[in-house]
């Protein structure tokens, strides 16, 4: 290899090692403690037909079930 081929390869090494780094940087989780209003992804079993009811509402039924819960903790005191 020559002078130029070796600073052309040094540079597409270091173009890639940037580009790594970047893609890494980007896919990292916040850390420390989750704000009030962040939601937390968990693992839950419910009954089919809730599931299947509120799937059946179609794109947002997540949202609709938090806000369903949210509404339910409204006149129910947690235990």
């Amino acid at each position: 290899m020559d002078d130029e081929q070796r600073w052309c390869h040094a540079d597409l090494l270091e173009s890639a090692r940037q580009m790594k780094a970047a893609r890494l940087r980007s896919r990292a989780r916040p850390r420390g403690r989750h704000p009030k209003s962040r939601k937390i992804p968990i693992r839950l079993t419910l009954s089919t037909d809730v599931l299947c009811a509120f799937k059946a509402s179609g794109p947002g039924w997540q949202t609709r079930m938090d806000a369903a819960l949210a509404d339910w903790l409204k006149t129910h005191s947690p235990e």
